[in-house]
């Protein structure tokens, strides 16, 4: 039987070769993704209605075989959304510069880089350099799903730092310039002819009252609060858990708080920074447990 597989190793390798990879196809007619929309109602809360974007085709655009997505609703990237996968790279056509750019490498690895071409910027081209952290799996409905952990190095574009290999960005689909000032964010479920993922323990199409202080989401036992903030903000354990580290990330993605969670809740002192956008992580070792952006408002 000298130079012949066994089949089962042959089964062995074909199953291995799927682990974390799932979702094989990008943007595939059918799919869509649930985000929520805000409608805010006297402060401190707002409705969080269900939005879908949608892959309504296929065609022929700008000499490419693309998938048609509606819904998109982002300033920086106008729609309908054309885009087209090739190999582990996503590229969407931007009206801006007048051709094909990259979106997503979901085959990148930490430490890599991508930059975003042809965004719109007050009606000028801009771009984002986008670079991985690390790389992790989750497990969403018992499926592993290969997920890319980004830098806090935006500045002024809203983007989610994770993005799951064949579905996206779980804050925003495509980057959007602003402070909160996007269209559809925080993905709650992805589905397509293939795959159905939940990523939030209500259903999809819930519409929710919610406060400032509440976080839906991948790490939704974590809450930050308040948002915007002043002088502190709260970061609140739904259980009190060991070896929790807190960061805070100033503007350009410089660590600049860090700090034990070591209870149901922990203050951290904010008196002294800027007025700005700030992302923060919450982390076990070098595994990201939660993250999100907060607004440090100054009077």
């Amino acid at each position: 039987m000298k130079g012949k597989i066994p089949v089962l190793t042959l089964l062995a390798l074909h199953l291995l070769s799927q682990v974390g990879a799932q979702v094989t196809e990008f943007a595939p007619v059918g799919a869509k993704w649930y985000y929520s929309e805000e409608d805010f109602l006297p402060a401190p809360f707002f409705l969080q209605y269900p939005h879908i974007v949608e892959v309504v085709g296929k065609e022929m655009y700008q000499g490419k075989l693309c998938s048609k997505l509606v819904g998109v609703n982002s300033a920086t990237i106008p729609e309908p959304l054309y885009v087209y996968a090739e190999n582990d790279s996503v590229f969407f056509y931007s009206l801006v510069s007048g051709r094909f750019e990259m979106l997503y490498d979901f085959g990148a690895g930490a430490g890599d880089t991508w930059v975003i071409g042809g965004l719109d910027k007050f009606d000028s081209p801009d771009t984002l350099t986008v670079q991985v952290d690390s790389v992790s799996e989750w497990i969403v409905d018992g499926t592993p799903l290969k997920v890319l952990h980004l830098a806090p190095t935006f500045l002024f574009y809203d983007w989610g730092f994770d993005i799951i290999a064949g579905i996206g960005n779980t804050f925003f689909l495509t980057p959007d310039y602003g402070l909160y000032e996007g269209g559809p964010f925080g993905l709650r479920c992805y589905t397509d002819p293939n795959n159905e993922f939940h990523f939030v323990s209500y259903p999809c199409d819930t519409t929710l009252t919610t406060s400032l202080a509440e976080n839906a989401g991948p790490g939704a036992g974590i809450t930050v609060f308040p948002n915007p903030a002043g002088d502190f903000l709260q970061i609140a354990c739904a259980q009190t858990e060991h070896d929790l580290f807190f960061s805070l990330y100033d503007p350009v993605g410089r660590l600049i708080r860090q700090l034990p969670v070591e209870s149901e809740t922990t203050r951290l002192e904010t008196a002294g920074l800027n007025a700005g956008l700030y992302g923060w992580e919450v982390s076990r070792g070098n595994n990201r447990v939660a993250q999100g952006r907060t607004v440090i408002a100054r009077n």
